[in-house]
């Protein structure tokens, strides 16, 4: 049987993954389902920033893709899950990897984005 925890975890990933692909980082409309307006967003360098749902994102060279078997689902209150992962970039015959964190609000019954980091690892 599955629970319910474990179909929001499934559902979140999906969301995350939408946010890889550049189709929806191109689509303002697209974006806006998924970002909350006041959603803040730190990179793997360090830089800080708001990503805005009605403004396109920067699109991602190469493949990008959530390592399944690196996600952990944590609950902060009802209305807020933490999404940490895995994520690799493959790019010509490079592939980096960045351990995620999204924290994830729902909102009138849809769960939008309201915070994203991500650290590069060294391999």
């Amino acid at each position: 049987m599955v629970t319910d925890e474990a179909r929001l975890l499934k559902e979140l990933i999906r969301r995350e993954e939408r946010l890889l692909e550049n189709s929806v980082r191109n689509d303002p409309a697209k974006i806006g389902a998924l970002v909350d307006a006041r959603c803040l967003f730190v990179s793997a360098s360090g830089a800080r920033g708001v990503l805005e749902p009605g403004e396109p994102f920067d699109s991602l060279q190469g493949v990008s893709y959530i390592d399944s078997n690196a996600v952990e689902l944590l609950e902060l209150s009802e209305e807020c899950r933490m999404l940490v992962y895995v994520a690799a970039t493959v790019s010509k015959n490079t592939r980096a990897k960045s351990r995620c964190s999204s924290v994830w609000k729902r909102d009138s019954g849809d769960w939008k984005i309201v915070f994203h980091q991500e650290t590069t690892i060294q391999e």
